[in-house]
């Protein structure tokens, strides 16, 4: 097999796994059914280029979150480059924009139901997704309500930030059903309300 066949399949394998676990969920989604989708030949395809199913499901949040990564790093930077005041309100909604944004075309709606599938499966941990994938804007941005927030006990910031990126990835999905059903608020609100409601999330007193 050439380099340039082993990446297509990789890459079919990577869109395939995604489609069918944002549509069907991971429950009833088999090997066989990716495989099958992309159209792969090898029925050990899966593994051969991933060594594991879960190492599959993982490459498929990786890729498209790291365009993602990009643009928040980018929001970030000119976020802290305009004011030295910034608000947890202006962090988390430079956080959720790139997120939001990639709900306006229909691969990234995929993408968006995919996530929520994944975060709410307990074979994956964030910690170990952040430092797999060098998730800078996760890290910047966990330092940055850590200033913000100073009240809060680490590890009740700790909790919220686990708790709140799960959030954002259902208001995200919803955003995306939302579009997908022509009901949708503009983009401009429905990025308003939910960087508003993790601010409450996050600023409420730990008590």
């Amino acid at each position: 097999m050439t380099e340039s066949s082993n990446l297509d399949t990789r890459a079919a394998l990577v869109r395939a796994a995604e489609r069918l676990i944002a549509e069907r969920g991971f429950g009833t989604v088999s090997v066989k059914d990716i495989t099958r989708e992309a159209g792969a030949r090898n029925p050990s395809a899966v593994h051969y280029h991933f060594g594991s199913v879960d190492g599959l499901v993982k490459e498929v949040f990786a890729q498209r979150f790291a365009a993602i990564e990009i643009e928040r790093m980018k929001r970030f930077d000119e976020l802290f480059g305009a004011s030295t005041e910034v608000t947890v309100y202006e962090l988390l909604y430079a956080a959720l924009a790139p997120l939001f944004d990639t709900c306006l075309e229909k691969e990234g709606r995929l993408y968006v139901r995919f996530t929520v599938q994944f975060a709410s499966d307990p074979r994956f941990e964030l910690e170990e997704l952040v430092d797999r994938a060098s998730m800078e804007s996760l890290q910047t941005m966990g330092a940055k309500l850590a200033q913000l927030l100073p009240q809060l006990p680490a590890a009740i910031l700790m909790l919220r930030f686990r708790q709140g990126f799960n959030f954002s990835l259902i208001q995200a999905a919803d955003y995306a059903t939302c579009i997908e059903n022509d009901h949708a608020p503009s983009h401009e609100r429905a990025l308003h309300e939910a960087a508003l409601s993790l601010t409450g999330f996050f600023s409420a007193p730990a008590r």
